[in-house]
């Protein structure tokens, strides 16, 4: 192709130079006659003119001069003059014709005899005219020329660069014509070395234990299957068989097939279980020739027990992250009610089972308290109800060994155990398995999956056990917040209502309508028979004052407010009647010879003015509580005492006997309930108004705290114990912790903790050895938020101790809404401790909240080695009681101690 363009190019480009190069010389030497004619023009004009002038007239020439100008300025004419295409040129020849118009008029001028001067004057300029025609002719010639070699310039290179392209082209086609041929022979060498190989591999190919094939890409032929594949497969003649028929027993292609993934030079790598041979195999698959078409290689390694493996660790991975998320909605979610479906569901859809469920053993009967089913399956709750444990006899043996119940096929009990197999047939239950909750060493419930997959009924044993550990955990974690919610409004010891839940509902029986009598109780002389015949007689003593009141008013509201005093709400009773019950229980404490009780009792027919009713029925019940200790002189003690202790209501007084120093101030140790070892002390008041007279805080401090001076005490015992702190850092001794305690009285004050701790500046006492103990009635100042008090408190650098818990005091929001120090477990929770195990427990309970809160624990009212014994079990540290030390005045406590 490119030898026959080049000659056509050059022939087209010979051709059309020479045309050119001739059209060029006809316009030169057109050119060349304009000029010489221009020049013929002056000439035969200045000859005109001189024979004119010499009288002699040549009309011929004049005639002839006419003819060439007309030409020279059109282009028409015998002459053959070209007109030029030159502007400056032809006006020039314009203005000739207009000056030989004038010229050729004087020349007739002059032959009529006129004088030839003008007619000379004007053959000049003429000449002069002439003379330009001529030059522009030539400059027009000489452009014409230069024009004519540009143009033929220009086409020579118009025509050399398609040649030099052509030559171009051509060479680098040549070069890739060498390269296709190169190419040609190496990929004819490549396809020799290539067939040469695939007939070299094909015997290796057959030797290998894997599995390998080859297909055609196009039409799925099986081109080659190793001696392994035919063995496997059972074939031997391959013509016309196809690789989908022989290996995956399918009759078309198939839908997973890998071939629109492969690229040559790649590798595709998946997994795949085979119909056929029921084994799971690493499959490789990579593009070749083969046979000089396209085929599709795949080797398979059986990867069947290590698949398994891995399903197997996929599984345990699996199950312990279900067991996780099961934990986390157990810590999360309180109610078991909530919790617990949320656990069967989750556990029933990973297992694949049909039922799940958790039955509870109680009273010897099992109850299927919580159930979950699979859409389809029928529950079971409702049936499986009140059932004694013989239903399940053949699981027992099972749960006493601590191992799980698992029943592949239910048909094997048909002969065995046949009540049984009625009960799991008839609820459809073809196998099961079984988990044991267990409680110390007790059966507690149990944890069953009915129909869970045959494969996996064996492999879930440790996965029910886990939750088994956690649903216990759970149970007993509710059962302890159901035991401190029952202390923190039940009285321990009489199952009345504690002072907490008095409080709440005096506030909600306000809003209640109709009549209501309130009786108020007190225990006559209870303090006398604790000092004469023990803390344990005078609980008997005081169970025995719950069961009369009991007894007297059914179907009313009963409250232990204080350690010896009971509040009776009777909602909705007519006076009579209230008046009737109210004798009759005074009788029953009149004619009870073991207790003794002051009562006061006041009716109303609204509840609107409760308080009042309760403050009335109160004020009764203390003159009942003087008329009883008028008649009974030898206990001495009535509700404030005596009257030598009135005065102090007088804040004036009360400031003058702190400064006579009648008040003492005593420190009762506390102490390591591991080794009796101090570890820190309680400041405790004593009123001292003589020598020989020393009366006890609970016989002043109710007084003070009624007449709202009991301040003064509080600040005065805080501000003693800093000063001997100061002593005690002068003389070098190693100073113990103190508690102190502030009335509600005291907290109630906005100055409060701002004067403690310019007290603690005053003498440089070190907060962290100052105790602030919040005392029982703390919370019933209706002007302090305790909470945030107790933060402030432990802000300011102090450590707060929560006093009476498990009676009054046993607030346990604040457990969960404020961090405090120090937790002091009331005598009423001490006192039985040894003796009974729910006491036991809850202490153990409190204690290990406790620690889990950072939260120290002391016990105090220890009295016996008994209940030392049985606290340090429930994990109780620290202890502080009779046992130990009665408070001891501040300079036997240095002595001993310090």
């Amino acid at each position: 192709m490119q030898k026959r363009i080049i000659p056509v190019i050059l022939a087209a480009a010979l051709f059309i130079t020479g045309l050119l190069s001739i059209l060029s010389i006809h316009g030169l030497q057109g050119n060349a006659r304009v000029i010489n004619y221009a020049g013929v023009v002056r000439g035969g004009t200045q000859q005109l003119v001189k024979q004119e002038l010499d009288g002699k007239p040549n009309d011929d020439l004049l005639q002839q001069l006419d003819g060439i100008l007309a030409e020279l300025d059109t282009g028409e004419g015998d002459n053959h003059l070209d007109r030029l295409a030159d502007e400056h040129y032809q006006d020039l020849i314009s203005q000739m014709k207009v000056l030989w118009d004038t010229l050729k008029e004087e020349i007739q001028q002059v032959r009529q005899g006129s004088g030839g001067a003008q007619l000379f004057l004007l053959s000049e300029e003429y000449f002069t005219l002439c003379n330009q025609a001529v030059n522009a002719a030539e400059l027009y010639a000489e452009k014409q020329v230069h024009n004519a070699e540009r143009d033929l310039i220009l086409l020579i290179v118009v025509f050399l660069i398609p040649v030099a392209l052509l030559v171009w082209y051509g060479s680098v086609q040549a070069r890739k014509q060498q390269i296709l041929k190169k190419a040609e022979a190496e990929n004819r060498a490549k396809s020799e070395e290539l067939e040469r190989m695939s007939r070299d591999l094909r015997a290796p190919m057959d030797e290998i234990p894997e599995l390998m094939y080859v297909s055609d890409l196009e039409n799925y032929d099986l081109l080659f299957l190793n001696e392994a594949g035919r063995k496997t497969f059972g074939v031997e003649d391959l013509s016309g068989r196809k690789c989908y028929k022989v290996l995956q027993g399918m009759d078309s292609p198939c839908e997973f097939c890998t071939s629109s993934k492969l690229t040559f030079g790649e590798n595709y790598t998946w997994e795949y279980t085979n119909p056929i041979t029921k084994r799971h195999y690493l499959l490789k698959d990579r593009l070749l020739p083969w046979d000089g078409r396209a085929a599709r290689m795949e080797l398979a390694f059986d990867i069947t027990e290590a698949n398994a493996e891995k399903q197997a660790l996929k599984k345990t991975l699996d199950a312990e992250q279900m067991v996780m998320e099961c934990v986390r909605t157990l810590y999360q979610e309180y109610d078991l009610d909530r919790s617990v479906p949320i656990i069967l569901k989750r556990l029933g859809r990973f297992l694949g089972a049909d039922r799940v469920y958790v039955g509870m053993i109680r009273n010897e009967l099992l109850y299927n308290d919580y159930e979950w089913c699979a859409e389809g399956s029928t529950s079971q709750k409702d049936a499986l109800q009140d059932m004694p444990l013989s239903a399940i006899a053949s699981w027992l043996p099972a749960f006493e060994r601590q191992e799980f119940f698992i029943l592949e096929d239910v048909e094997t009990m048909r002969e065995s155990s046949p009540e049984e197999y009625e009960l799991l047939s008839g609820q459809n239950i073809h196998s099961l398995a079984a988990a044991p909750m267990e409680e110390e060493g007790q059966l507690r419930g149990i944890l069953g999956v009915d129909n869970p997959p045959p494969d996996r009924i064996r492999s879930i044993v440790s996965l029910l056990q886990t939750l088994c550990y956690f649903l216990m955990l759970t149970y007993r974690r509710t059962q302890s917040e159901r035991q401190l919610s029952h202390l923190s409004y039940y009285d321990t010891l009489t199952s009345f209502y504690n002072r907490n839940r008095y409080m709440e509902d005096s506030a909600a029986f306000s809003e209640h309508i109709g009549p209501v009598g309130i009786v108020y109780l007190d225990v006559n002389g209870l303090k006398d028979i604790n000092d004469q015949r023990g803390h344990a007689f005078g609980d008997k003593v005081l169970v025995e004052c719950a069961r009369q009141m009991r007894e007297a008013f059914q179907d009313a509201d009963y409250y232990r407010i204080g350690g010896d005093e009971f509040v009776i709400i009777c909602p909705g009773i007519d006076r009579v009647t209230f008046e009737q019950r109210v004798a009759g229980l005074r009788r029953r404490f009149r004619s009870n010879a073991r207790c003794s009780a002051a009562i006061g009792a006041q009716w109303d027919t609204q509840f609107k003015d409760l308080q009042q009713i309760i403050a009335s029925a109160d004020a009764r019940m203390y003159e009942d509580k003087k008329d009883f200790y008028r008649r009974n002189p030898a206990s001495n003690r009535y509700r404030h005492h005596s009257d030598e202790i009135l005065h102090l209501a007088d804040p004036a007084v009360l400031c003058e006997e702190i400064k006579q120093q009648h008040f003492v101030v005593y420190l009762q140790p506390k102490v390591a309930s591991s080794n009796g070892s101090a570890v820190g002390a309680e400041a405790l008041i004593r009123y001292q108004p003589r020598s020989d007279s020393l009366v006890l805080p609970g016989n002043f401090l109710p007084l003070l705290e009624e007449s709202e001076t009991i301040s003064q005490i509080d600040f005065y015992v805080f501000e003693f114990v800093c000063s001997r702190f100061k002593e005690w850092a002068l003389q070098g001794k190693q100073a113990l912790p103190v508690s102190v305690n502030f009335s509600r009285c005291s907290l109630s004050r906005p100055d409060f903790i701002s004067r403690i701790a310019g007290i603690c500046r005053k003498y440089g006492v070190d907060k962290k050895y100052l105790e602030i103990e919040l005392t029982e009635t703390a919370h019933e100042a209706d002007s302090v938020d305790m909470q945030t008090l107790i933060r402030d408190l432990r802000c300011e650098g102090f450590m707060v101790s929560i006093d009476d818990f498990g009676t009054e005091y046993a607030n346990l929001a604040l457990l969960s809404t404020v961090e405090f120090d120090v937790l002091k477990l009331d005598k009423s929770l001490v006192d039985d401790v040894a003796s009974n195990p729910r006491a036991s427990t809850v202490v153990e309970s409190i204690v290990d909240i406790c620690k889990k809160m950072n939260i120290q624990v002391v016990a105090e009212g220890i009295e016996t080695e008994a209940q030392l014994s049985a606290l340090r079990a429930c994990g109780v540290e620290l202890a502080q009681g009779y046992l130990f030390s009665k408070p001891v005045p501040m300079e036997e406590y240095e002595n001993k101690y310090l």
